[in-house]
C-alpha cells in the first residue's frame, strides 16, 4: 500500500467538493442542483455560450466541424441530449457544425475513447472520466482548460471555482457540479411493500428479512445493475462496507487500509449473502442498466438501488420512494455519513490535438450549461449558475435534500477517486464475479488485496 503526497492531495479535492455540497444546499436560489434537467428559459436567457460563439465565428462563412463522443446511457442523458443540445446547438454556436457520437457508459465509454486515443482519432470534445484520464493526459490528448475559462469569463458562473480543480490544480474538465448531490439510495415501491406486509427496514438484517417476505409473495425484492460489475464498482461493495463502518470505508478511499481490513472483508460478504439468500433475480450479474431500470418501473422488482440522478425520473410515479442503505452495525448511522458522487475529472473534456481549441472549449461549455439547464428543472441543487430561478423541487426530491444537506460525513466515491485504469477494469471483472453466487467473498477479497497493491492512482 502506498501512502504519499498524492493519497494527500486526494483527499483534499474531497474536501473540496464537500464545501461545494455545502455551498449549494444553503442557497438554492443561486445553485441549482445535479445534470440533466430542462430549464423554461434554456432557448432564451443562457445568451453568453451564444455570445462567445459569435465572437469565435471564422470570416470566410465556413462552419467549423465538431465530433463529440458523450455519454448515452440513461433517461437524464437522452432528455438533455434530445431537448436541450440539440435544438439549441445551432443558435448557440452558429459557426459550428457538431457531430455527436454515443459513447455508452462505463467501461464501453472507457473502451471506446482508450480505442480512438491509440489511433488518434480522437473527437473534439467528449465525457471524461476518472477511468480514463490517466492514458488521455500521458498522450496530451486531453486539454487543461484554465486560461481559456478563465479569461472568457465562464470559470466564474461556478460557485465554488476551486471544486473543478485536479490534484494538480489544473482544470480538465466542465459539468454542472450536480455529481455532489448524486449519492446510492433504495428506491421502493409503496404499494408492493404494503401488499407484502413489510416496511423500509433500518438495519440491515431488517432487509434481508423483508427481501425473504417479498420473495415469498411472488416479487423479485431488489434489483440493480450487475454487467460488467456496475453496481459492485460504483457503489454496492463501498455501501456493504460503509453500512458497518464508515471510517474504514473512508480509511480505503484515501488508501490508508486495504482489503485485509476485517469491516472491508465483511462488506464483500454482505454482498454475497444478498446473492445466496435471493435478494436479487437470477442473472444479475449480466443484468445491464437498462433491464435493471425497467424491472423497477414495471413493478418486477419491488426494490431498486441507485443513485440518485434516477430520482427526477422516478419522482413522477407516486408509488415511489426510498431509505438511506440500512445499518448492519452501531459505528454507522445514515443521518451521520453518506457516500457522494463526483470528482473535477468527470465532465466535458477537450482534446488537446484538436485543431480549434478556442471553439472546442466554447463547445465543451455549451453542453455544461445544457447539463446545468436541465437539472435545475428538477430541482436538484447544481454548482454553475444559469441566472435562472430553480423549479420548485418535487416532494421526493425535497425530502432528499432534507436527508442529505446536513449530513456531516460525506465520503468520495472510491470507483472515481481510487482506482487507475486497471484497477477500475479488475474490480469490474471481480464484482461480476461476485454477484455469480459462486464467488466467495473470501476469493474475492484476496483477489481485490492484490490489485489494490499494484494500484497506482496514488503514486506520485
Amino acid at each position: 500500500m502506498k501512502n504519499n503526497s498524492m493519497a494527500k492531495a486526494a483527499i483534499l479535492m474531497a474536501g473540496a467538493l464537500l464545501v461545494l455540497s455545502a455551498c449549494s444546499g444553503k442557497n438554492e436560489n443561486s445553485n441549482s442542483k445535479p445534470s440533466d434537467s430542462p430549464s423554461v428559459a434554456a432557448g432564451s436567457s443562457e445568451a453568453a455560450p451564444t455570445e462567445s460563439a459569435k465572437e469565435s465565428a471564422g470570416t470566410d462563412g465556413k462552419k467549423i466541424k465538431m465530433r463529440v463522443i458523450t455519454i448515452t446511457t440513461d433517461e437524464n442523458r437522452n432528455n438533455i441530449m434530445d431537448k436541450y443540445i440539440k435544438p439549441k446547438i445551432a443558435e448557440a454556436l452558429p459557426n459550428l457544425e457538431v457531430e455527436f457520437e454515443p459513447g455508452g457508459g462505463g467501461e464501453d465509454m472507457a473502451n471506446k475513447l482508450k480505442t480512438l486515443n491509440a489511433s488518434e482519432d480522437m473527437p473534439d470534445v467528449f465525457w471524461n472520466d476518472a477511468g480514463y484520464f490517466t492514458p488521455l493526459k500521458s498522450t496530451g490528448s486531453i486539454m487543461d482548460l484554465t486560461s481559456y475559462i478563465s479569461n472568457d469569463g465562464f470559470l466564474s458562473k461556478y460557485a465554488v471555482p476551486d471544486a473543478l480543480k485536479h490534484v494538480d490544480g489544473k482544470i480538465y474538465s466542465l459539468s454542472s457540479g450536480a455529481d455532489t448531490y448524486f449519492t446510492p439510495v433504495i428506491f421502493y415501491h409503496k404499494d408492493m411493500f404494503e401488499q407484502a406486509g413489510v416496511k423500509a427496514p433500518a438495519t440491515f438484517d431488517e432487509f434481508l428479512q423483508i427481501s425473504k417476505t417479498l420473495k415469498g409473495k411472488g416479487m423479485v425484492p431488489a434489483v440493480t445493475p450487475g454487467k460488467d460489475g456496475w453496481g459492485v464498482k460504483l457503489f454496492m461493495l463501498q455501501q456493504m462496507i460503509q453500512i458497518g463502518d464508515p471510517q474504514a470505508m473512508a480509511d480505503l478511499v484515501s488508501n490508508k487500509t486495504n482489503f485485509d481490513n476485517p469491516s472491508v472483508q465483511e462488506g464483500a460478504a454482505r454482498i454475497e449473502k444478498m446473492v445466496k439468500e435471493g435478494v436479487f433475480p437470477d442473472g444479475i450479474a449480466n443484468l445491464d442498466y437498462g433491464p435493471a431500470m425497467e424491472m423497477f418501473t414495471s413493478k418486477k422488482a419491488a426494490m431498486l438501488m441507485m443513485f440518485t440522478w434516477e430520482l427526477p425520473n422516478l419522482a413522477k410515479d407516486e408509488t415511489v420512494d426510498f431509505f438511506p442503505f440500512p445499518s448492519a452495525g452501531d459505528k454507522y448511522d445514515p443521518t451521520k455519513s453518506v457516500q457522494f458522487w463526483g470528482s473535477p475529472l468527470n465532465g466535458y473534456a477537450v482534446s488537446g490535438k484538436t485543431k480549434h481549441p478556442e471553439e472546442a472549449v466554447k463547445l465543451a461549455e455549451f453542453l455544461a450549461m445544457a447539463d446545468a439547464l436541465y437539472f435545475e428543472t428538477t430541482g436538484a441543487p447544481i454548482a454553475l449558475q444559469t441566472g435562472n430561478t430553480p423549479a420548485d423541487k418535487s416532494p421526493l426530491m425535497q425530502k432528499f435534500v432534507d436527508w442529505y444537506n446536513p449530513i456531516p460525513n460525506k465520503i468520495a466515491s472510491m470507483a472515481l477517486n481510487s482506482l487507475d485504469a486497471r484497477t477500475s477494469a479488475e474490480m469490474s471483472t471481480e464484482g461480476a464475479n461476485l454477484l455469480t453466487g459462486e464467488y466467495a467473498a473470501p476469493d474475492f477479497n484476496k483477489a481485490m488485496n492484490k490489485i489494490w497493491s499494484e494500484n497506482t492512482w496514488f503514486d506520485n
